[in-house]
């Protein structure tokens, strides 16, 4: 112990997820003992989200070095970078296009996940990983819930019921991981001898449920519709976004790990032409948009599952240029799929129903608003030039690189299936007829983030230049 010193734990690589915890506990004793006003938790919760952003601009934020803290217990490189910012701003833009009543817990709730997320994505220990899953989840099950309606409690239940199944199979993955390895850091199963061992393959597919369950891939997507018809329209577009860019990076970490002679790539393959190919098919039939949208985060957590199947690949075979090219592929299809499903639900939120019929005629009755969301639904099918598209081309890109055409062709089909499902929106906007339009006005806040979101997911088009 002679050489230990402070300075060797670099506690200021955690500042960011320590300063989110403070906020929370400061907004949980205030509601204890006072209640303030909406607006007054909104800003107190913006004011630490934005704080939590300085401090990890400040102290890692510019270099985008790969640094360690608590001796390689903590991480700080490309990767949680780019997520933390992305898991912050879209909180952000969350809790100020939200305008539904919520309770002071909410807020305090609300930071305590975003802290678990931060933690969870900046971390290459399972041990570490799993604690910030669980304490991420245990909110999210809770804020589902908060809303104190029987289609919530159940599909948080129901969340939840799923959920505890996954973790299980997550700490008997951990197990035969450490059962070979001697180590829970994915650093060292990546450079481990017993790479091509059965047990971490068994391990591999363990992982794969709980992956499976927190990205909604199909099978294991059964939670996801009944939260999406159970939850206030605007924080389904943060269920959307922000807990499975976490996710995602912790996928990429495992899954990368676990490459190469294994051959898990295989199985992940299969699951994910399953599941988007199915889930397109299931959309065509239905009939609330809520509904149809739910499917379509499915299809999309499917593209980006594909995507993580060619880093793999790519990755074992050392080829560090396609490697960079196939995460800034996932980086920027899910950032422009992120502000064109903030600009729907955003827009969703004016109307009490969620029915195609609901939709009918408004065109006559409001025709930028019609505009505006028939680019947001072009951008989401990939149609050309908006957002997805090109994020969608280099995710095709990266996928061709790595040699999986069938995961191309999947692609190309599922897409061309889920078309018709999106231009069902557009017919009953711009061609259907009706003489009552149920719905209510943006106020100042919510257009300034639809504008964001608009420009947002036109801006791809010029990062391609």
């Amino acid at each position: 112990m002679s050489g230990f010193s402070l300075e060797k734990l670099n506690f200021v690589l955690l500042m960011p997820v320590v300063s989110l915890f403070c906020w929370a506990i400061i907004l949980l004793l205030l509601g204890a003992f006072k209640q303030f006003s909406r607006n007054f938790y909104i800003s107190i919760s913006v004011v630490a989200l934005m704080s939590a952003l300085f401090l990890l601009s400040f102290y890692n934020g510019t270099s985008l070095e790969e640094s360690q803290a608590f001796f390689g217990l903590f991480v700080s490189d490309n990767y949680a970078i780019f997520a933390q910012i992305i898991i912050i701003v879209f909180s952000i833009l969350y809790l100020l296009m939200d305008k539904d009543e919520e309770k002071s817990e909410f807020y305090s709730l609300f930071l305590f996940m975003i802290a678990c997320l931060i933690l969870m994505i900046s971390s290459t220990n399972l041990i570490v990983i799993f604690l910030a899953l669980e304490g991420s989840s245990l909110a999210l099950y809770t804020l589902i819930a908060l809303r104190g309606t029987h289609n919530a409690i159940s599909s948080s239940i129901k969340y939840f019921a799923l959920a505890a199944v996954g973790a299980g199979f997550f700490v008997f993955a951990c197990a035969f991981v450490y059962l070979k390895t001697q180590s829970l850091d994915l650093d060292n199963l990546l450079h481990s001898e017993y790479i091509s061992d059965p047990i971490l393959l068994c391990a591999g597919v363990m992982f794969l449920v709980i992956v499976g369950i927190k990205l909604s891939i199909a099978p294991f997507h059964f939670w996801l519709k009944d939260v999406y018809y159970g939850v206030h329209t605007n924080f389904i577009a943060f269920i959307s976004v922000v807990p499975k860019i976490a996710i995602i990076i912790v996928v990429l970490r495992i899954f990368t790990a676990l490459g190469g002679g294994v051959k898990f790539e295989y199985i992940v393959t299969l699951l994910a032409i399953f599941s988007m190919i199915a889930v397109s098919i299931v959309a065509l039939i239905q009939t609330d948009i809520k509904k149809m949208l739910a499917y379509s985060s499915i299809a999309h957590s499917s593209f980006i599952l594909a995507v993580i199947v060619s880093s793999m690949s790519i990755s074992a075979q050392g080829d560090g240029t396609s490697y960079l090219l196939s995460i800034f592929a996932l980086f920027v299809y899910w950032v422009s799929f992120a502000f064109a499903n903030y600009g729907i639900f955003l827009i969703l939120s004016l109307f009490q129903k969620s029915s195609y019929e609901s939709f009918a005629g408004l065109f006559d009755k409001k025709p930028l608003l019609s505009i505006i969301l028939a680019i947001f639904i072009l951008s989401i099918a990939g149609i050309p030039p908006f957002g997805i598209f090109w994020g969608k081309i280099l995710v095709l890109t990266s996928i061709l690189n790595s040699g999986y055409y069938i995961l191309v062709f999947a692609i190309a089909l599922s897409s061309m299936i889920m078309l018709y499902a999106y231009l069902k929106i557009l017919i009953y906007v711009f061609f259907k007829k009706s003489d009552v339009i149920e719905s209510c006005s943006l106020n100042t806040k919510q257009k300034i983030i639809l504008l964001l979101c608009f420009l947002g997911n036109i801006s791809c088009i010029f990062l391609l230049l």
